[in-house]
């Protein structure tokens, strides 16, 4: 895992904490929500560096092909998947629809500024 920066993971953990339960956004939509785009891996890099309790909401960031991101950590994916269908995520076969799941990058801005989660 690289370094990045205290205060960019502070601003990925403002932005996934506003993901509301039930839905979900692509890492790139994350670094996009926060006019960084090109940024994804980092906010992996970011959400990687949590510790194991936490009130981030790490679960509800996948890849933006509805896809989880387990990085050969199959028991962290296990676990992803289990607290997203907690939430009410559905999964066809090992993906997110993400038409139906995913909040937009627009959509999460436009919350943003009512101040009122995505």
């Amino acid at each position: 895992m690289r370094a990045v920066s205290s205060a960019f993971r502070e601003r990925v953990y403002e932005v996934v904490r506003r993901i509301p339960p039930g839905r979900v956004m692509g890492y790139g939509h994350v670094a996009s929500a926060l006019s960084q785009p090109g940024m994804a891996r980092q906010v992996g890099w970011a959400l990687a560096a949590l510790p194991g309790e936490t009130d981030v909401p790490w679960q509800r960031v996948i890849r933006s092909s509805g896809h989880l991101a387990s990085q050969g950590d199959v028991d962290r994916a296990i676990r992803q998947r289990g607290l997203l269908e907690q939430e009410g995520v559905e999964f066809t076969g090992d993906r997110v629809d993400m038409p139906r799941f995913g909040v937009p990058p627009e959509t999460f801005l436009a919350a943003a500024a009512r101040g009122t989660p995505a």
